[in-house]
């Protein structure tokens, strides 16, 4: 299965390191982006998220809304300011948790280089608690070996398949969205 899903969330996974790669991480302004996105994504995706981690995979749920509130607050971006995005409906039935689990703990895995590489905040003094989070890597960790042991029907796998694919897709609608939130923001101040 994760062969499978690493497979069909290819392109979706390359279009969004792309996007996020675009930004410079080491500007206030890109990293608040950064950020921003995040939150907007997390938000109609995190409770499929924190069901899945802690009955299947019995671990407390790291809380990233938190930590991302608490980060654009601190950077002059209240989560209040943020666009709400719909839930997928790929992602409601239980049977594709496993998809949404798939995307949010391996995008940890990306933040780990980010980290080693710097961004705005830490190297400034003021890190993120969302980027230097690791708690989240422990769920990837748990995740792939409870992949290993799971046999799933065909229709199990495609609920997953296409609960990963909406979450990424997720993902794409929030990167995109969060372009507007500077050019709010400018307004507000300016206006």
């Amino acid at each position: 299965m994760l062969s499978q899903l690493r497979k069909a969330t290819g392109p979706s996974h390359a279009r969004l390191d792309e996007a996020f790669g675009s930004l410079d991480l080491g500007r206030e302004a890109d990293l608040r982006r950064f950020l921003g996105a995040h939150a907007m994504a997390l938000s109609p995706l995190f409770s499929t998220f924190h069901r899945f981690v802690e009955r299947e995979l019995a671990l407390p749920c790291p809380d990233f809304p938190a930590m991302l509130a608490a980060d654009l607050a601190e950077r002059g971006l209240p989560v209040s300011a943020l666009v709400a995005l719909d839930i997928p409906q790929a992602v409601v039935p239980e049977e594709g948790a496993a998809g949404v689990c798939y995307v949010i703990a391996g995008s940890r895995l990306g933040n780990e280089v980010i980290r080693r590489e710097g961004y705005q905040g830490r190297t400034t003094g003021s890190p993120s608690r969302y980027m230097e989070d690791d708690t989240g890597h422990a769920v990837w960790k748990a995740l792939v070996p409870w992949f290993a042991k799971q046999e799933f029907s065909a229709v199990e796998a495609a609920a997953i398949e296409g609960a990963a694919l909406a979450a990424f897709t997720t993902f794409e609608t929030a990167f995109t969205v969060s372009a507007t939130l500077e050019e709010s923001q400018k307004q507000e101040l300016n206006g």
